[in-house]
């Protein structure tokens, strides 16, 4: 009788688990991001050179991701610049609420007209992943616990 208390236990947490994240690949740029199995995928499968989309929360809360070829070998603050610098700059109301830098990605949080705007940007070899999250600015106390539940897998170069 333990034994299959046990076992029923294990069969509802591995059922539990896997209904939890999913995962989405990418072959063009060589990546895959797992994402919590609340978020439906509006992206056409096989469409690896357009930006992945999903979404939830009645469509509140979206996450994009998606590869791009840097051929010219940019540095992390050139990608920064060429992807935010010039709107951040132009738009005054932003309010930007978190810039960190590593030593291959960088990540940008700031607040536009009640919206939370997150990115993270890992640089490859040849190619960075631009990966984005877009929420309502009142649900910003969930941002932490789906920024650890996004995760981008790369193997090795």
């Amino acid at each position: 009788m333990k034994a299959n208390i046990i076992s029923l236990a294990l069969l509802f947490w591995a059922g539990f688990g896997c209904a939890q994240s999913e995962q989405y690949c990418n072959t063009d740029f060589g990546f895959c991001l797992e994402y919590p199995g609340r978020f439906s995928m509006l992206t056409a499968k096989g469409a690896a050179g357009e930006p992945a989309l999903f979404v939830a929360d009645q469509g509140q809360t979206k996450i994009e991701i998606a590869g791009y070829a840097n051929a010219e070998n940019w540095s992390l603050e050139d990608i920064y610049y060429m992807n935010f610098e010039d709107y951040l700059r132009e738009n005054p109301d932003l309010n930007i609420v978190e810039e960190k830098f590593g030593k291959d990605q960088f990540e940008v949080l700031y607040e536009e007209n009640g919206q939370l705007h997150y990115f993270r940007v890992q640089q490859r070899p040849g190619q960075y992943i631009k990966l984005s999250v877009l929420m309502p600015a009142e649900r910003r106390s969930e941002l932490a616990e789906l920024k650890a539940q996004l995760s981008v897998q790369t193997p090795n170069p």
